[in-house]
């Protein structure tokens, strides 16, 4: 006759499958074969399930088995020593990122003879190896300082009227010099700051520590201008470097076309920015036959003078200042190429430091800015960023309706911020400026 129990115990449905770290299993393993303790000792000891130590103990699973299905490529003590190795190097600060993982598991495959070089281990064994390993997570480094002020601050709430009534200035311009068709013709410039001190990207590493990463330490911004048409080319990047006097070995190592100057901070200023559309910009714009460029920018002060308005009429270029706060949206080069840029500069430093040993510093930063600036400013992403932004084809339904939110509050900022950016109302009309 069956008995049954008085007050049972609820079973408790909130514990975590396989809770334990595989190194726990081994180690309570190995203490029951060699030293003899008993398994329900060496179970609480090492916070491993009884009867799963005792599955092993007894031969009835092998111990090297540690999920079920397929058996891993490595047995358990082969990946505990790439555990070990992945701890201590992101404890040093040279944290390994995912497909370094990879990488160097299959290496080590090949080496133990049981992985040809041929067939490379894919990003679907980091998965599982994580998943038998609960201890390793994928982690961020900390960084060494924050970016641009602006950049922590959270979008600005942008009204849906001052970006339609943006739109209809744009089809009025583009129908008025015949650029509905012309996507060579349609350009986007805008800066990007840069920095010896890249952002480490995620790496592998214990989760019992916030893990570092190794970079060149703080330095001064240095500034690249970056343009590029809705047709996909871009224009050679421009460097902005901190001090008084150009050094033309600043510019070792840059891509064909790429050239540099000079300020006080490092950023563009007025005077910079004259230079660029003087000396660089209109050296590489296509040549046209009595057309116009359209030239899309941000309110920035050193944009917006109106020595550079009367400059660009006296050379058909047209000048389209973008409304206050909605780069986030409308500019093309932040919205599908700077997000890139800085993954793969950060990737091309982190690569660098990692098989060379060097530090990042100013006279390397053009060599690699130049490579990301090639990649980033491709050709795919060039026509996509006018295409997400609905410049190119012209597409207001392109913004997404949920980051328009009206604001009456934000409406007079707008207003207020193209009247202070421009030195003149008489150049200006509703942003676009008049040729």
């Amino acid at each position: 006759m069956l008995t049954t129990q008085a007050n049972p115990k609820p079973v408790e449905s909130n514990s975590r499958y396989k809770s334990y770290s595989p190194s726990a299993l081994t180690s309570a393993y190995r203490r029951v074969k060699e030293d003899g303790i008993p398994v329900r000792r060496a179970s609480k000891l090492y916070k491993v399930p009884r009867s799963t130590l005792s599955d092993r103990v007894r031969g009835i699973v092998d111990p090297d088995t540690v999920v079920m299905g397929k058996l891993p490529l490595f047995d358990q003590f082969q990946e505990s020593k790439l555990v070990s190795h992945l701890k201590k190097m992101a404890s040093f600060g040279y944290g390994y990122t995912r497909q370094e993982c990879v990488d160097l598991a299959s290496d080590f495959a090949v080496k133990l003879g049981i992985r040809t070089k041929s067939k490379p281990l894919s990003m679907k064994w980091i998965r599982g190896f994580l998943s038998r390993w609960p201890e390793m997570k994928v982690l961020k480094p900390h960084g060494l300082e924050f970016g641009h002020a602006s950049s922590s601050l959270p979008y600005a709430k942008t009204n849906e009227t001052t970006v339609m009534e943006y739109f209809d200035n744009l089809e009025k311009c583009m129908r008025k010099h015949n650029m509905m068709d012309k996507p060579h013709l349609i350009f986007n410039v805008d800066e990007k700051g840069v920095s010896i001190d890249h952002t480490p990207p995620y790496v592998v590493g214990s989760s019992d520590y916030k893990v570092q990463a190794v970079t060149s330490g703080k330095g001064k911004t240095i500034t690249i201008l970056g343009c590029g048409s809705a047709s996909g080319v871009s224009i050679p990047p421009y460097f902005v470097y901190p001090g008084k006097r150009m050094n033309r070995d600043l510019l070792i190592g840059a891509s064909p076309g790429a050239d540099g100057t000079m300020s006080d901070s490092g950023w563009s200023n007025t005077e910079v920015f004259r230079k660029y559309l003087e000396s660089h910009f209109c050296k590489f714009v296509p040549a046209r036959h009595d057309e116009k460029i359209l030239l899309l920018l941000d309110g920035h002060r050193s944009h917006v003078a109106v020595d550079l308005a009367d400059w660009a009429i006296r050379n058909s270029i047209v000048l389209f200042v973008l409304p206050a706060h909605t780069s986030h949206l409308l500019q093309p080069l932040e919205v599908a190429c700077y997000g890139p840029f800085d993954r793969i500069y950060s990737a091309l430093c982190h690569k660098i430091m990692r098989e060379t040993s060097a530090a990042i510093y100013i006279y390397n930063i053009c060599d690699i800015a130049c490579e990301t600036y090639k990649q980033a400013l491709c050709a795919e992403n060039l026509q996509s960023a006018f295409r997400k932004t609905g410049i190119y084809p012209l597409d207001r339904e392109a913004i997404q309706k949920e980051y328009l939110v009206p604001t009456e509050v934000f409406e007079n900022q707008v207003v207020t911020d193209v009247d202070e950016g421009c030195a003149s109302d008489a150049t200006v009309e509703r942003g676009v400026y008049t040729v």
